[in-house]
C-alpha cells in the first residue's frame, strides 16, 4: 500500500516577490518637477536677472540717489526726497524697501537708528523717519498678504526691519517657603506659638519620664527586689 500522509504546505517557501518596475515613469518625474518648482528654496535660486532687469535696476538706483548732500535738520527736504523715491518705485515697477528709501533720503540705517532713539534732538525728524519705516513695513505686509513674495523672504524682512520675532512665553511663578506674604506681627506670633508648643512638649516629656520611673520603683518594692538602704552610724 502506498503511504498516505499529510503533505506539508510549502507554498511560498523559497520564493521571493519580484519587484515589477512600472513601464511608464513619466508621471513620477512630472510630479517631482512640480514639487521642486513650488519649493521656496528652488524659487530663491532661480536666476531672474535678465539684461533688461539689470539695466532697469541701475537706472532706478541712479535716479533715486541724491545729487546734493542732506541738511539733516531740514525735515521738509527729507519728505520731498522720500516722496520722489516712492514715485520712482512706481515708475520703474520696483518694490519699496528700507535701505533704498534711506539712500534716497540721504542717510543710512545706522543714522536712522540714532534719529529714532534720540527723539529730543529733533522730534519732528524722529516722527518722520518712524513714518518711513512704517510705510515700508506696511508695503511688505501687503506683499505677503497678496502672495507676491516668498513667505521665507517676507518673514526675514519683517524680523530685520519691522521688529518681528518668534515669541515664547515663559511664566515664572515665585515660590515662597513661608506661604503667603505675611506681616512682621503675624510672623512673630507664628514663631512664638511654635516656641510655646516646643516648650510644652518638653515639659510633658519630662513629666512622663518621671512618672515611668516612679512606677518602676513602686513595682520593685512590691516584689521585694529593692535593696534596703543602710543607715550610716
Amino acid at each position: 500500500m502506498a503511504e498516505t500522509g499529510s503533505k506539508k504546505n510549502t507554498r511560498g517557501e523559497g520564493t521571493k516577490r519580484k519587484y515589477t518596475k512600472p513601464k511608464d515613469m513619466s508621471y513620477l518625474n512630472r510630479n517631482l518637477e512640480k514639487a521642486r518648482a513650488k519649493s521656496p528654496i528652488m524659487q530663491a535660486q532661480k536666476a531672474e536677472q535678465s539684461p533688461e532687469y539689470n539695466t532697469t535696476t541701475i537706472r532706478f538706483m541712479m535716479e533715486i540717489t541724491p545729487k546734493e548732500p542732506l541738511d539733516k535738520s531740514d525735515v521738509a527736504e527729507m519728505e520731498r526726497r522720500f516722496h520722489h523715491y516712492l514715485e520712482t518705485c512706481a515708475k520703474y515697477g520696483k518694490k519699496v524697501s528700507n535701505l533704498a528709501a534711506y539712500m534716497a533720503i540721504g542717510t543710512d540705517k545706522d543714522e536712522v537708528r540714532e534719529w529714532i532713539t534720540q527723539t529730543k534732538t529733533n522730534p519732528e525728524r524722529s516722527r518722520f523717519i518712524k513714518k518711513v519705516k512704517e510705510i515700508c513695513g506696511v508695503y511688505r505686509e501687503q506683499l505677503m498678504a497678496d502672495s507676491k513674495v516668498n513667505p521665507v523672504t517676507g518673514i526675514f524682512w519683517q524680523k530685520n526691519y519691522d521688529g518681528f520675532r518668534d515669541q515664547t512665553e515663559i511664566t515664572v511663578a515665585p515660590t515662597n517657603p513661608l506661604g503667603d506674604t505675611k506681616s512682621t506681627e503675624d510672623l512673630a506670633k507664628k514663631y512664638a506659638d511654635a516656641a510655646y508648643i516646643d516648650s510644652t512638649a518638653t515639659e510633658v516629656k519630662e513629666i512622663s519620664e518621671k512618672s515611668q520611673k516612679a512606677e518602676k520603683v513602686a513595682e520593685s518594692r512590691r516584689k521585694g527586689t529593692r535593696k534596703p538602704k543602710v543607715k550610716s552610724e
